[in-house]
């Protein structure tokens, strides 16, 4: 009788440990794609984000070599729309305080930069103070993106960084 009672536990306690190593692997691996997931939307917004900054930069450069404009209304007015259309994605994909909080401050300094009229540059160089804005700028817009980089990185990890390290090197 014992052996048979053994025998019925042994087959219970099997069975349990299959189901409960089953529903442990199913977890991992949804949170591996969801993890996945959120790494593709963050890069779609970190893209989106130097896109914008990129067409930003080549108008100001532009101007202050003394060329016409080479960026387009509409590619411009699409980039930002790009970047909004991204940060919204990820928003909806995610709960995560740190990494909305990164989204937010990478999406805005990016288009922040519109905010910024540089005016018509006198040999070659903008005012004192739209060049000093420009390059506080730029470094506002690395900084953020760097920080969003680090906070998709640590998505759904324990080790998910609490302080973020800039990993530029100083000449970028």
């Amino acid at each position: 009788m014992w052996e048979s009672a053994i025998a019925v536990i042994g087959t219970l306690a099997g069975g349990l440990l299959v189901t409960v190593t089953q529903q442990v692997t199913d977890r991992r691996s949804r949170r591996d794609q969801h993890r996945e997931h959120v790494a593709d939307l963050t890069g779609r917004l970190l893209s989106a984000a130097l896109r914008y900054r990129q067409l930003y930069w080549l108008r100001v450069d532009a101007l202050r070599a003394g060329e016409p404009d080479p960026v387009v209304r509409a590619d411009f007015y699409q980039a930002r729309s790009d970047v909004t259309e991204a940060r919204d994605r990820l928003a909806l994909a995610v709960t995560d305080e740190t990494l909305l909080r990164a989204a937010g401050r990478a999406a805005w300094s990016a288009l922040g930069l519109s905010e910024i009229d540089p005016g018509v540059p006198q040999d070659g160089r903008y005012t004192p103070e739209i060049e000093a804005k420009l390059e506080a700028a730029r470094q506002h817009t690395h900084t953020t993106h760097t920080e969003l980089r680090q906070a998709a990185a640590g998505y759904g990890t324990p080790s998910a960084p609490r302080r973020v390290v800039d990993t530029r090197s100083e000449s970028t």
